[in-house]
């Protein structure tokens, strides 16, 4: 009987293929995630020192003019921060969309490999079968022949 080939092997395979490219196409989403976050903690903390240092006085005396200046900064920086924020959950949609994908590709994957499982099984109880069949024709045709060799025996004898 011939070795055991799964007809879908070349699908499978593009099939790992595709969610190893999911893997990575989520790895950059999480990356480029962990950077907005990342860009998003130093504005926050820029925004937070600017506050502290007017709230304490610990500069030089400012003008109404100079205070003015640090409020239009400080509602610069909010504007950013909020741009930020909105990357920040454009990114995490983004994020989800890859992560749906490698989902789909991993249950594409673990369905083929569930019918190569299957198939190897039924081509191991078929290979059994073939295997037995073969084994008693060969008990059968040994049989045969001592019963052969045995009638042979006892005639010669008997003569």
């Amino acid at each position: 009987m011939r070795r055991f080939t799964f007809d879908l092997e070349q699908v499978l395979r593009m099939k790992r293929w595709k969610e190893e490219e999911a893997k990575k196409a989520l790895a950059v989403e999480v990356a480029a995630l962990e950077e907005l976050r990342s860009r998003l903690t130093e504005l926050l903390e820029e925004l937070n020192v600017l506050w502290e240092s007017d709230a304490h006085g610990d500069g030089p005396v400012v003008d109404h003019r100079g205070r003015l200046g640090i409020l239009q900064y400080a509602r610069h920086m909010g504007t950013l921060i909020s741009g930020q924020e909105g990357e920040i959950a454009e990114q995490g949609q983004r994020l989800k969309e890859k992560s749906d994908l490698l989902l789909k590709a991993m249950q594409e994957r673990k369905v083929l490999e569930k019918l190569k499982e299957r198939r190897r099984a039924e081509y191991r109880v078929e290979r059994n079968r073939h295997e037995y069949a073969n084994l008693d024709e060969t008990s059968a045709r040994y049989l045969a022949r001592l019963a052969a060799q045995e009638s042979n025996l006892k005639e010669g004898i008997g003569q």
